[in-house]
């Protein structure tokens, strides 16, 4: 009995070593597997130092606009070339046995960084890549869903993004906000990553269905998600979503200020809008705020093929926005007074 529950016991231990074995080499592997990504991206970084170039945005998407005997460009193909080869050996790496992609999170900031840098490199040479990578790149890598967002969603986007995102005197009180959104007319769009899974932008939309506009009254990409493409992605895929109910959207920009980082920006804001086709309306639009009116552009972006955009419509559609959405403000009437009498028809 002792010499069975002995050998018992051996087999028992054996299984155990064998098991505790398998898991330390699948853990080495997956340790090698992850330094041999690691020393490639650090030889990319260096090979980088040498060249800041080849890491700056400005220049790594308008690559294509150089001469095709352009040292800087040529340099570029190449170095473009091993970034994106080495996102596919992660992308590789991190599917399962039904090789579904689960990117693991320590390779997020390197797969979201390089797509960012590189990805009007990858539009102009994806042939260079597997169709399966390619898919991935353009579909999901670079890819968001829109969500209607609840009011339980509001209080987390109002405390934790748009204090950073918009000046004090622009954001209406959280709970101006959500009596509007409890209307069913303002409603709050999320925009979730398709590989990240996060939230990563937001906009509020007013509804005017009865005048066939919308009003797009809030809309930012969260800083960590910024100058990678996903502002333009938010934009079109809220009018994508809109196209078949209203002809057009408005939407306040503001004014270029002074001179800093802060006019930088507004200006980068306005060339956004501009480059897809919004146009600026040519009056003295006044943004009211409990101290008054505050000077900005207002913007209408077609959705149907219209010459003209009657100066009655205008003042309609900016009447009901400050009737809806501000409402908040005592003397919003004598704000919207100030300027409606110059409202002209807008060619557009």
């Amino acid at each position: 009995m002792i010499s069975n529950a002995v050998s018992i016991t051996s087999a028992i231990f054996a299984f155990l070593s064998l098991i505790f074995s398998y898991y330390i080499f699948k853990a080495s592997r997956v340790d090698t597997s992850y330094l041999e990504v690691d020393k490639q991206y650090s030889d990319l970084l260096k090979l980088a130092m040498d060249d800041p170039d080849l890491r700056d945005y400005e220049k790594t998407s308008m690559f294509y606009k150089l001469d095709s005997d352009n040292v800087f460009k040529k340099k570029y193909h190449i170095y473009a070339f091993m970034c994106w080869n080495l996102v596919e050996t992660i992308y590789d790496k991190q599917k399962d046995k039904k090789g579904q992609f689960k990117l693991a999170e320590t390779w997020i900031p390197i797969m979201f960084e390089e797509n960012r840098m590189h990805y009007t490199w990858f539009k102009h040479n994806i042939r260079l890549f597997k169709p399966g990578f390619q898919k991935f790149v353009t579909g999901e890598l670079n890819d968001i869903e829109i969500i209607e967002g609840t009011t339980d969603d509001l209080k987390d986007i109002y405390n934790t993004m748009m204090s950073r995102d918009f000046a004090t005197e622009e954001i209406k009180d959280i709970a101006h906000i959500e009596m509007l959104m409890l209307k069913k007319k303002y409603k709050l769009i999320l925009a979730k990553h398709k590989v990240f899974n996060d939230i990563i932008g937001y906009a509020f939309i007013y509804e005017m269905y009865d005048l066939r506009i919308l009003w797009l009254d809030y809309m930012a990409i969260d800083t960590n998600f910024q100058n990678a493409g996903y502002g333009t992605l938010l934009f079109n895929k809220i009018l994508e979503f809109k196209k078949n109910e209203v002809i057009g959207v408005f939407f306040e920009v503001e004014i270029p200020g002074k001179e800093g980082i802060e006019k930088e920006d507004q200006l980068r804001r306005i060339k956004f809008y501009e480059r897809m086709g919004s146009k600026r309306l040519g009056f003295d639009y006044q943004f009211p705020t409990i101290n008054g009116g505050f000077p900005m552009y207002l913007y209408f972006k077609q959705l149907s093929s219209i010459p003209v955009l009657p100066k009655e419509q205008i003042k309609e559609v900016v009447s009901s926005a400050y009737e809806f959405i501000h409402s908040d403000v005592p003397q919003k009437d004598a704000i919207l007074n100030s300027f409606l009498c110059h409202v002209q028809d807008e060619h557009i």
